[in-house]
This record gives C-alpha cells, structure tokens and sequence, in this order.
C-alpha cells in the first residue's frame, strides 16, 4: 500500500516536473518569437548592392556584416538615409536591405545610370519601359518610400520596381554588430547618395495647414 502511495507521488511529481518545463519552454519560445517579429532581429547584408556601404567583402572574401534591426513600430520613424530590410514587390519570401532616398510628397530626380537594363548585354529589359514612363522624375505617394542601393552597378531597387509601400518594410538598421572591427558602427551615415530630391512637406505639416485652413472658414482671410 504504502509502495504503491509512492509510486503514485512520484508519477505526479513527474508530471508536475514536465508541465513546469513545458511551459517554460512554451514561454522562452514565444517571447522570442515575439522579439524577433515585433522587436529586434538580427540577420546578413548579402550580395553587392550595398558596397561600399555593408557587407563590402562579400563578393571577394564571403564575408558578410550581421546588421540588427529595430523593428517596433518603424512605419512612423522612417528617415531619409535609413537603412531597411523590406519584403520584395511580389515576393514576400524574399528579403532586400537598401537606403531610403525619399518618403511621401518627395519628388525624386531619376539618375539615367540607375535605369534597368541587362547587366552584361546592356540590353533594356521590362523595367526599362518602366523607368522611362515616369519622364525623369517621381513624386511618392503617400505611405511609400523611394529605395535605392548605395552600388548603383549591381542594385535592383525603386528603379526596377517603383516606390514600396512602408507596410512591407520589417525593420530599421541600428547598428553593424558583426564583423568584430565593424561592431557598434554605422557607416551608413558618412554615406551620401548622389540622386537627386526635391523634398515635400511632411504629411503631418500639410494636415496641420490644412486644419487650420479649414478653422478659419471661407470667408475668413488666409
């Protein structure tokens, strides 16, 4: 009887044990979870659209810079010369990392090296039509951000593909936190991009005008 009380203590304490380390587990998993979608990430600037920029090594030596991300409520905190990871236009599976050259009511003067055509041929392709439609210039709509890589030779970006829309963008670069010598760092702010902007006004500036406006009615002077 008294063997038998036993073993039934123990099998509870058993189980009692397991559930305790699967909800801690269950626990541990989704915090991090929750980090890595809402909070912070970090992840490799591949490929050579960003040279001299991130990752300058990548195509001599493999060498990638590990970048974190802030990725909390980033849609409103985008600046001209940030730095984004993004979803592609059409491809939600595939990530891209490049600069913000304008953001809405910007109107960006397009640089004749950056229209796509066939890197080795030289040929237009698809996107070349594309480009030309916009006679030069494009003025972002509202919610969209122009992007662009710093290595004008070998980036797909806006050019190919138009403004993004900010839902798509997943976070904002903070600071290189791989290679060791380029820790902390972020060279992305001595970096100036030669396309041309004409800036707009902010959107908050032009409701606040227009509310204004408004207060004081039609028949009161402007």
């Amino acid at each position: 009887m008294r063997s038998s009380m036993v073993n039934t203590a123990s099998r509870l304490l058993n189980w009692r044990n397991a559930k305790s380390i699967s909800i801690r587990f269950f626990w541990v998993f989704g915090t991090a979870t929750f980090v890595v979608d809402n909070v912070v990430q970090c992840t490799s600037v591949t490929g050579g659209s960003m040279e001299p920029t991130l990752s300058p090594l990548d195509n001599t030596t493999g060498q990638k810079d590990y970048v974190l991300w802030n990725k909390w409520e980033i849609e409103s905190k985008i600046r001209r010369g940030d730095i984004v990871l993004f979803s592609l236009p059409g491809r939600p599976d595939d990530r891209g990392t490049k600069r913000v050259i304008a953001t809405e009511g910007d109107t960006v003067i397009l640089d004749p090296r950056r229209r796509p055509k066939h890197e080795a041929s030289g040929r237009d392709l698809p996107e070349s039509t594309g480009w030309d439609m916009y006679m030069r210039r494009v003025e972002i709509p509202p919610g969209h951000v122009w992007v662009e890589g710093d290595n004008w030779r070998k980036t797909r970006d806006s050019n190919w593909y138009g403004p993004i829309s900010k839902s798509l963008i997943q976070g904002k670069a903070s600071a290189v936190v791989w290679p060791w010598d380029r820790s902390g760092s972020k060279p992305w702010e001595s970096f100036k991009s030669k396309t041309k902007v004409i800036q707009g006004q902010p959107r908050e500036e032009r409701e606040n005008e227009w509310r204004v406006l408004e207060s004081m009615g039609p028949n009161k002077p402007v």
